[in-house]
């Protein structure tokens, strides 16, 4: 199985730089619709969602995919509010013993008021492949946040603007370079429903969208399409007092299901 998956993995991230913007379970239930929705996740995302966070948070996320017996995604991350400014940190890891990338970052944003706000992150991008070696690289994404009304929220953010790439000689490798439009529609206090716009310049644009609505205090349900390819995700959220745990099961047409799990904590 292992000589199988990692062509497989190595074809995948070749494409696509399949591993890196993992978004946690809550924004992968929501199918990734993440522009303008406000989240701990959006260091992985619009660094300018960050701004909706009133005390310190740090967060946990599992993902498994199911296709294969060891290739898995980790990610941790944590948010530091002081002022109208925001910290964050974030760390990805994907892959299997033979090959596998990390993405770590540092985000900043700042509110200005109750209706705008802006976010920039840089990133370190690492890939480590068995008998071939390691490869490093750096890119910064940037995104804003606007308030229209207390209803309607707008989001635009964008991943590697720069355009930079892994200087690998073993293997045609990139960071993609994306823009991402969106709007959230907020009826209620329970009800949240978003949609993305993504245009990877790569390729073809993509649409996402998700609701999340709260059914119980305790409990949010979730679900999301995506268009390219078409993904269909489903997922719910779990709230006690101070810890959030968020469930989230992507359907993709050529790797089957990947399940994922996250845990949050306010401090």
């Amino acid at each position: 199985m292992r000589k199988i998956l990692l062509p497989f993995i190595l074809s995948l991230f070749m494409n696509s730089a399949f591993g890196q913007y993992n978004q946690g379970a809550r924004l992968t239930a929501m199918g990734n619709a993440s522009a303008a929705v406000k989240d701990i996740w959006s260091l992985n995302a619009n660094p300018a969602g960050i701004t909706s966070q009133k005390t310190p948070i740090a967060a946990l996320n599992y993902a498994r995919y199911l296709f294969g017996d060891e290739l898995s995604e980790q990610s941790f991350a944590f948010v530091l509010p002081f002022n109208n400014n925001f910290a964050g940190v974030s760390i990805n890891r994907y892959g299997i013993s033979e090959f596998n990338e990390i993405k770590a970052g540092f985000g900043l944003a700042k509110s200005f008021g109750e209706d705008l706000s802006i976010g920039v992150k840089a990133n370190i991008h690492q890939i480590k492949i068995t008998n071939y070696g390691n490869a490093t690289t750096f890119s910064v994404d940037a995104g804003v946040n606007y308030a229209l009304s207390k209803q309607i929220g707008l989001g635009l953010y964008v991943n590697n603007p720069s355009s930079q790439a892994y200087k690998a000689t073993y293997a045609e490798t990139y960071i993609p370079t994306s823009v991402h439009l969106g709007a959230t529609y907020t009826p209620s206090n329970k009800l949240i429903l978003a949609a993305t716009v993504s245009k990877d310049f790569e390729r073809k644009f993509d649409v996402g969208v998700g609701v999340d609505y709260k059914f119980y205090e305790l409990l949010s349900l979730r679900g999301g399409l995506s268009a390219k390819p078409f993904k269909q995700y489903f997922g719910i959220g779990l709230n006690y007092q101070k810890l959030i745990m968020d469930i989230a099961v992507e359907s993709h047409p050529q790797i089957g299901y990947t399940p994922q799990i996250g845990l949050s904590y306010a401090f």
